[in-house]
C-alpha cells in the first residue's frame, strides 16, 4: 500500500478537490465514456437510487453494458460476459443489491462498513461481468453503475497504481474480494478523513457521488503525477 499517495491524496480538502478539478478538466471530456456514464447516473436519479427499480429494465442494463464497453472494458486482455449472462447476473442477485441500495460509504460506521461488505461478498463473486479471469474491474465499475452512493469504479491504471503502484492481480475470486474489501476501507478512511458528504458533491461532469469523487481525486492525482 503505498501510504505517500494517500497522505498526499488527503493532506487538505482544498488539495482534493484540485485533483478532482483535474480529472473533470481532462479526463475523457466529450467522449461517449462521459455521456453514457451521465445516462446510467441520470436514470438512477429518476428512481431515487431506488436500483430495484432498474434490475429488471433491459434498456438500463444494456445501457451499463454498452458504458463498460466504452470504458474498454471489452478490449485487449478484457473480455465481457455475454450479454445474457450479464444480464441474468444482475437479475439474479438483484435481491442483494436491494439490501444495499440504501447505503452510502461516507454516512457508514466501521461496524456497518464490515456489514456492508459482508452482504457483498456474494454479490462480487455472482456478478458474471467478465470472461477474462480478473474480476475486481468490471465488478467495481459494475457495482458503481448499480450502487453509485456506495461503491466507487476500480481500474488498473489509476486505483492500483494509486494504491500499490502496480495492479494487484490475483486468479482466484475470493482473493480479489479480498483485494476489493482492502480498498474499501481506505476508500472509507478517506471519506472520513476529509468529512465528505453529499453537499461536496456538485453534479458537474464525473461528479457524481462521494465515491465517485475519490475516484475523481485518484484519477487526478495519478493524472498529474504521470
Amino acid at each position: 500500500m503505498k501510504t505517500e499517495n494517500i497522505d498526499k491524496l488527503t493532506e487538505s480538502r482544498e488539495q482534493f478537490f484540485k485533483y478532482v478539478s483535474i480529472c473533470n478538466k481532462n479526463f475523457r471530456s466529450l467522449t461517449p465514456s462521459i455521456y453514457l456514464y451521465r445516462k446510467i447516473f441520470e436514470r438512477q436519479k429518476q428512481v431515487d437510487f431506488q436500483t430495484v427499480k432498474l434490475t429488471g429494465d433491459r434498456d438500463f442494463i444494456e445501457l451499463c453494458y454498452v458504458t463498460l464497453v466504452s470504458w474498454n472494458m471489452n478490449m485487449r486482455g478484457a473480455r465481457l460476459a455475454d450479454f445474457n449472462d450479464f444480464a441474468e447476473s444482475i437479475r439474479k442477485n438483484s435481491g442483494i443489491v436491494t439490501q444495499l441500495s440504501s447505503k452510502e460509504l461516507q454516512r457508514l460506521t466501521e461496524i456497518e462498513l464490515e456489514q456492508v461488505l459482508e452482504i457483498t461478498r456474494q454479490l462480487f463473486l455472482g456478478l458474471k461481468i467478465m470472461k477474462s479471469k480478473s474480476k475486481i474491474v468490471g465488478v467495481s465499475k459494475t457495482l458503481h453503475f448499480l450502487l453509485p452512493k456506495l461503491f466507487p469504479p476500480m481500474d488498473r491504471r489509476y486505483t492500483m497504481n494509486f494504491f500499490y503502484g502496480y495492479f494487484n492481480y490475483h486468479n482466484e475470486e475470493i482473493k480479489e474480494f479480498k483485494s476489493f474489501s482492502i480498498l474499501m476501507r481506505e476508500l472509507y478512511k478517506i471519506t472520513q478523513q476529509l468529512k465528505l458528504t453529499l453537499k461536496d458533491v456538485d453534479g458537474v461532469l464525473w461528479n457524481t457521488t462521494v465515491p465517485k469523487l475519490i475516484d475523481n481525486a485518484i484519477i487526478g492525482f495519478v493524472s498529474r503525477k504521470s
